[in-house]
């Protein structure tokens, strides 16, 4: 008789108590397909990494051939799952239950056809090319950019309509498919990224030798001759593409494959998950704010945006004239130092104004928030990488001369700038929405944010109700209190206007800071002091590697900043 309790309890379970075990094991299954996922797209990854490097380093065409056969494969087996995925979730509903309303924002996905439309404008020049030259060109020269193009087309429609998406069908398969995806796009970003530094140092290495050193000829010619066989080969037809051209257009092919890898690295943390697409939080500020419109941000951003690109052309053109090279390369040194100095004092204010107002911190899980937040503090590492290398070679040239004080505080600012405005951003990422003024002042607790989630959609705050208390007090309140009230709301929305200044200062000022660099601005090369001090080989591994990054960074932070405006 004393064994029969037990046996109840362990026949019949509390709800809770079986809710909990369904859930655990769900989770970890989830986990166990994630991992399984990520080894089918590592292996794919490494693969084309090993191919990639043999194309690379080795001089032998069976090596690039086999690599574009890969590639070209993997980039059809791509085309045709994305086409089954939307052509499924359209004739399926059920397949797609949830979506993730903070997943793939509007400025994000008209970000990527942007991008994509300049990717695909390269692409279509590569095909042109390549077509001049049939005699010289392998088939899958000829082939593998109409694929290309092809995916471009596709991977753009297909992030534009399921980037919120949360498949709750065939999770498995769906997230190998993603994960291969995401390698795809990580596979061709390091091609874009390799390709043009490798243009830019045969660039940077002809214009050094040009003008800072006349012993190092030999390579030189070793590589005008590698051109000249290349070269060789007669047009079919008539010759109207210059190869040259599509070089300013890897900026916006290599940007839309980390573009469209973010967002489906988001759908791939997304399969599987539950939660409520309308429960999504009020962040706006009310009529009052929305009419705001941050004059002082927008015009001190674009003068500064003016300005750099001013400065920007006169560097290009000075690089031609030894005569006004060191000119050009002061007054462009003096415009980053005065940027970075006043967008030090932007995150300054910023983070001061967190600080004033006072707000509890989400702490929920995001894949959104984390995936950003992550990218910002690895892409930072690249720019903290140069900058400390500038900061050794300049601390250890004698003479020091005027030109290696620049270069000195900017490698300083650009670490403080980047510290700066990484602790700014990832804390406006995780501040909570403003608490209802009102409630607040009456002594009653506001509601924290929804949980994205079915269950917890009836704690939400109306949004009719949040506007009306940031905009005027009700009549039943006394005047005293009514005029104490006004002021903490007036107090409150000056705070918020300031910071809509602030985002559009700092987002005008990365976009700058983004197009200089990406189009082929080599300041740190172009002074020639730590090509003197590190030798030309060493500095172009060191910058090869690390730029990419810095160049990243600051789109990644352009957008960040965007998605914090759009939200201010």
């Amino acid at each position: 008789m004393e064994d029969n309790p037990d046996l109840n309890t362990t026949d019949k379970l509390p709800e809770d108590e079986s809710t909990v075990k369904e859930e655990k094991e769900e989770n970890d299954w989830k986990k166990g397909s994630r991992l399984l996922s990520g080894l089918v797209g590592s292996n794919v990854f490494l693969f084309s990494c090993a191919l990639l490097t043999c194309v690379f380093t080795e001089d032998i065409e069976v090596f690039e051939r086999d690599f574009l056969i890969f590639l070209t494969i993997m980039m059809a087996i791509c085309i045709s799952w994305m086409l089954f995925q939307m052509y499924f979730t359209w004739k399926n509903k059920n397949a797609v239950l949830y979506k993730d309303c903070q997943a793939g924002p509007i400025w994000m996905r008209v970000g990527i056809i942007l991008f994509g439309v300049g990717a695909l404008i390269m692409t279509s020049f590569k095909i042109a090319y390549t077509a001049e030259y049939t005699d010289c060109a392998t088939p899958m020269k000829m082939m593998q950019p109409v694929i290309q193009a092809l995916f471009i087309i596709v991977q753009t429609c297909f992030l534009w309509i399921s980037c919120k998406h949360c498949v709750q069908i065939y999770l498995n398969s769906t997230r190998c498919f993603l994960m291969i995806l995401l390698m795809v796009n990580l596979t061709i970003w390091i091609i874009m990224v390799t390709e043009e530094s490798r243009h830019h140092t045969m660039e940077l290495e002809e214009y050094f030798n040009r003008n800072y050193s006349k012993t190092n000829t030999s390579t030189l010619s070793e590589h005008h001759d590698e051109n000249e066989h290349k070269n060789r080969c007669e047009c079919a037809y008539k010759c109207g593409v210059d190869q040259t051209v599509y070089i300013y257009l890897y900026p916006f092919n290599i940007e839309y494959n980390l573009f469209a890898a973010a967002m489906i690295y988001i759908m791939w943390k997304n399969v599987g998950r539950k939660i409520d697409e309308h429960a999504s939080f009020h962040h706006g500020l009310g009529p009052g704010v929305r009419q705001h419109i941050p004059l002082l941000g927008l015009f001190s951003g674009l003068g500064i945006l003016i300005t750099g690109l001013v400065m920007f052309i006169l560097y290009e053109l000075g690089r031609g004239n030894p005569q006004k090279n060191w000119l050009s390369l002061t007054a462009f040194y003096y415009f980053h130092v005065i940027s970075l100095v006043l967008m030090c004092l932007a995150n300054v204010v910023g983070i001061v104004i967190f600080r004033l107002d006072k707000r509890n911190m989400d702490n929920e899980k995001n894949p959104s928030r984390t995936l950003d937040t992550v990218l910002l503090l690895l892409a930072t590492l690249g720019q903290y990488a140069i900058s400390y290398y500038s900061i050794i070679a300049m601390a250890s040239t004698v003479p020091f001369i005027f030109l290696c004080g620049l270069t000195l505080s900017y490698s300083v600012l650009m670490i403080i700038q980047h510290s700066l405005q990484n602790v700014f951003i990832i804390e406006g990422l995780h501040r909570l929405p403003p608490p209802n003024l009102l409630n607040a002042y009456q002594g009653t607790s506001h509601p924290r944010p929804v949980e994205q989630h079915d269950s917890m959609r009836s704690r939400s705050v109306p949004e009719k109700e949040s506007r009306l208390s940031l905009t005027s007090p009700p009549e039943k309140l006394s005047t005293p209190r009514r005029v104490t009230l006004t002021h903490h709301i007036k107090r409150h929305l000056k705070k918020r206007k300031t910071m809509k200044d602030v985002y559009l200062f700092l987002f005008l000022c990365n976009l700058i800071f983004w197009i200089m660099p990406a189009f082929g601005a080599r300041i740190r090369f172009d002074n020639g002091l730590e090509v003197n001090f590190y030798g030309f080989s060493m500095w172009a591994i060191i910058t090869n590697i690390c730029l990419p990054f810095g160049i990243f960074y600051r789109m990644h932070a352009a957008a960040s900043l965007l998605e914090l405006y759009s939200t201010a």
